[in-house]
């Protein structure tokens, strides 16, 4: 078996860097302790890795205790790794109480975490997990091989992490410390499932418990305490965990505030110590906020309307791109996230694996989308209409009825239904839409998006299907599986340019913009920093809670 290496892949955000902006605006800051950083007044952007921070360099020696209040987006409807539809708001309660196999180092590549090692056959279709010696769930029951193999079974065979775990062949407990992987095909980067949803390791009895959502055990830092639903959660700290010395925080309470203006006004009275947001708004608002701490990142997520190609009238290529020519991407960054939003072609950012500045999405023009519902009409007979499953929070409304003034200008009929985010997210992965609201990706490789796009998880209407559009096309399932094969860089580089200029001449999404995420705090919050891996903006686990401190 061949050890798991580090080679170089996209880059979301160097760690290194980020500290040299701290360094930067410390420098720039009257003070002189390196503790704190007041004085700073604007914020500095490296823009290729889209960092922004005002965090200084040296946030001195963590202090032991205290209670945190964070602010969230969303509530979540499980706290079951296996059921739980989680946006970044569940991953983040999730990586308080759970551990994942695998985390981001610094640079953004795929490092072991609650596993010791990785190691691979030459033909990466045989992988084994050597775990940890030593370490054990909230309830004192060990992370074995049986309880890690029971949990990749579980996931294997789960609705919402099956699909990225579809072409893992068989997952084997070989000894107390060790678990067997084969897959179907070969799989160069195959740790990168366990940076997401399917990583996170539960407790056995969790996972026997039919109510184990509302009462989750896993190995992490904090312990569950109590979950008041569209309160908050409460979790404690753990204090046999595994990594000697943390978490530095006696408690933290996770406290869902849907609306981005109110989050903010929570944490500029004192009602929560942080918070996360990507509201362009209130993103704006902190950054002007000199006694505010912030860490930002700007190669996430990107916004996108995805169109459900097995039902009408998006199983059609020309209303698909009747919609993509009718959106004007630079009055929607104008008017919704100037200064924040930047423009989004594809999936990839400027500077990772995957991108090229010509991706072969089309551009906006409104005369071409005209014609094209013209020539939709006469070709069905019907007209161009649909309905967009929005989001039923307040800072979808306003980005919702710009769309739907755009469509309309082509000549579309538009209907606006708004849900609630996590009602949203499953009628998205049933197929039961038309189009719909979504922020998704920023994974920092690609394959760890790998099940979004393959047609292999493609399902009928009704069924779960994590390909949202239902798009099913050879070519860019074999540019996928060649990306997948092999770690050489310049010929996953390639693959993936295939791949996005060949999901892109379909069409499957309409792209919006690429947004910024953020987290900020008042000035006794510290430990986040790290987050600029790109955990800020991914649905993955927030491995740098463990960190957090407050003095």
């Amino acid at each position: 078996m061949t050890p798991m290496t580090h080679t170089p892949r996209r880059m979301p955000v160097l760690m290194t860097v980020a500290m040299m902006l701290a360094v930067t605006l410390l420098a720039a800051s009257c003070g002189s302790s390196g503790t704190s950083n007041g004085n700073a007044k604007t914020p500095t952007t490296e823009a290729p890795t889209g960092i922004s921070t005002n965090i200084p360099a040296n946030e001195g020696t963590p202090k032991e205790g205290g209670s945190l209040a964070f602010g969230l987006e969303a509530e979540t409807d499980s706290l079951n790794p296996a059921t739980g539809r989680w946006a970044i708001s569940g991953h983040m309660v999730a990586s308080s109480i759970f551990d994942p196999l695998a985390t981001l180092d610094a640079d953004g590549h795929v490092i072991p975490y609650l596993a010791e090692s990785f190691d691979h056959s030459d033909d990466f279709k045989t992988w084994t997990i050597h775990l940890r010696d030593g370490v054990q769930f909230q309830d004192g029951t060990p992370v074995d091989g049986t309880a890690v193999a029971r949990n990749l079974n579980t996931y294997q065979e789960a609705l919402i992490t099956g699909a990225a775990m579809k072409q893992v062949g068989t997952i084997t407990a070989t000894d107390a410390l060790t678990v067997t992987i084969t897959t179907t095909q070969p799989w160069g980067d195959l740790p990168n499932v366990f940076v997401a949803q399917a990583g996170y390791i539960a407790a056995p009895a969790m996972l026997d418990n039919p109510h184990g959502g509302d009462s989750p055990i896993g190995s992490g830092p904090f312990t569950f305490r109590e979950w008041v639903k569209n309160d908050h959660v409460t979790v404690v700290k753990n204090t046999n965990y595994w990594q000697k010395g943390l978490p530095h925080l006696d408690q933290i309470r996770w406290i869902p505030i849907s609306d981005s203006a109110d989050r903010l006004t929570a944490l500029e009275d004192g009602t929560i110590n942080a918070m996360n947001t990507v509201t362009p708004q209130t993103i704006n608002s902190v950054r002007a906020n000199p006694d505010l701490y912030y860490a930002e990142y700007g190669n996430g997520e990107e916004l996108h309307v995805p169109l459900n190609t097995l039902k009408p009238p998006f199983d059609n290529l020309k209303a698909r791109q009747a919609v993509a020519y009718a959106t004007d991407q630079a009055t929607y960054i104008s008017k919704l996230g100037a200064g924040v939003y930047t423009p989004a072609n594809g999936m990839f950012a400027p500077g990772q694996l995957g991108y090229s500045e010509d991706s072969g999405y089309p551009q906006f023009d409104l005369e071409k989308a005209k014609q094209l519902v013209q020539d939709y009409e006469t070709e069905t007979g019907k007209p161009l209409e649909f309905t967009l499953l929005a989001v039923s929070e307040v800072q979808y409304a306003q980005q919702d009825q710009l769309l739907k003034e755009m469509w309309e200008a082509a000549g579309m009929k538009v209907t606006l239904d708004s849900q609630a985010q996590a009602d949203q997210i499953i009628q998205v992965i049933l197929g039961n839409y038309q189009a719909a609201d979504f922020r998704l990706f920023g994974q920092p490789d690609p394959d760890s998006d790998f099940y979004w796009w393959s047609s292999g998880t493609v399902a009928p209407v009704g069924g779960v299907s994590l390909n949202m559009s239902r798009f099913a096309n050879s070519t860019t399932d074999a540019a996928l599986a060649e990306g997948r094969a092999t770690t050489d860089e310049a010929t996953r580089n390639e693959a993936y340019q295939r791949f996005e200029q060949e999901w892109n001449a379909n069409v499957p999404y309409v792209w919006l913009a690429r947004t910024d995420w953020m987290i900020a705090s008042d000035k006794t919050v510290h430990g986040y920093l790290p987050a600029l891996n790109g955990s800020i903006a991914s649905v993955i686990p927030k491995t740098w809670i463990a960190n957090l401190w407050i003095g």
